[in-house]
């Protein structure tokens, strides 16, 4: 009895309540754990083992594959009781411990600050979305060439592996700037004809190529929909006022030995504010003028 007595002790907890005639004994078994789940954990592997995991498990099945492991950088939830079903799939029934574990794949990562370096410069803005997340492991960067289309360039990156070429990324970027840029000064609505009081500028370091950039080519424009104060006068949010269209006769206004003449001459070209067009004299000559107003130009000697 003695011997009984001690074993219950070590296996365990006892709850004894006497009365006059009875003492009752109230046995609550303790589960031994065979697996205890980690609730967050890292891996580098394409695939999700036991032993990534759990801190305790059989040593059988410490490299038993779970599940594949999320992309870089992402999570994917392991609970028990997916565990289980795959353990009892194979025939094994074991005590699980923890309700989940919660794993982020690992990721290599290629920045801003990745390119800047490569490139040894600072002044760029990155337009490719960055970062590239890659599965971990111990790469090699380098730029195999750049190539420029107008206004962006374009970095060939490539990733190397164990001395193979793994992947090659195109990373798109423009160079910065310091430019003074006209805005609107203050709400426009739509339909308005812009005026030189709706302008003022703002210094940037990169300037799109549908941003408006002179002043002239903005005023007497209209707004094609409200245009907020501080936005960029673009090619999409206004609408130019054609100024000269083509067989106009205009007034052509030009200076000969420091005397202004005005004289008429017929448009062979449209034109907005500030367009350089031709235009046909009465003498048959042709020459470039400059729009300067409805049906006016400036002729350029």
């Amino acid at each position: 009895m003695q011997k009984l007595y001690k074993h219950l002790i070590k296996c365990c907890k006892l709850l004894i309540i006497s009365s006059s005639s009875f003492i009752f004994i109230f046995v609550s078994l303790s589960i031994a754990c065979d697996i205890n789940l980690i609730k967050n954990v890292e891996v580098n592997s394409d695939r999700v083992f036991i032993s990534d995991i759990a801190s305790k498990y059989p040593k059988n099945i410490e490299k038993m594959p779970i599940s594949l492991a999320p992309m870089p950088n992402e999570t994917t939830k392991i609970d028990a009781d997916y565990l289980k079903s795959i353990l009892n799939g194979n025939n094994m029934h074991y005590n699980i411990c923890g309700s989940y574990s919660i794993v982020k794949r690992k990721a290599f990562l290629i920045t801003a600050d990745t390119i800047y370096k490569l490139m040894d410069e600072k002044d760029l803005i990155i337009q490719t979305k960055l970062p590239i997340a890659l599965p971990y492991n111990h790469y090699t960067l380098s730029i195999s060439s750049i190539k420029n289309y107008g206004e962006y360039s374009w970095i060939q990156l490539t990733v190397m592996l164990n001395n193979q070429v793994y992947r090659n990324f195109f990373i798109q970027y423009v160079k910065k700037i310091d430019s003074l840029v006209p805005i609107a000064s203050q709400d426009i609505r739509s339909y308005q004809v812009i005026s030189k009081d709706d302008i003022e500028y703002k210094r940037v370091d990169y300037v799109p190529s549908y941003v408006i950039t002179t002043k002239d080519s903005i005023i007497s424009a209209k707004a094609l929909g409200n245009i907020k104060a501080g936005s960029f006068f673009t090619f999409y949010n206004t609408q130019r006022q054609m100024l000269v269209n083509i067989g106009d006769i205009v007034s052509a206004m030009y200076d000969k030995n420091g005397i202004d003449i005005q004289t008429s001459a017929k448009a062979l070209q449209m034109g907005y504010k500030g367009d350089i067009i031709k235009v046909e004299f009465n003498s048959k000559r042709i020459g470039n003028a400059r729009v300067i107003g409805l049906r006016k130009v400036e002729v350029i000697q």
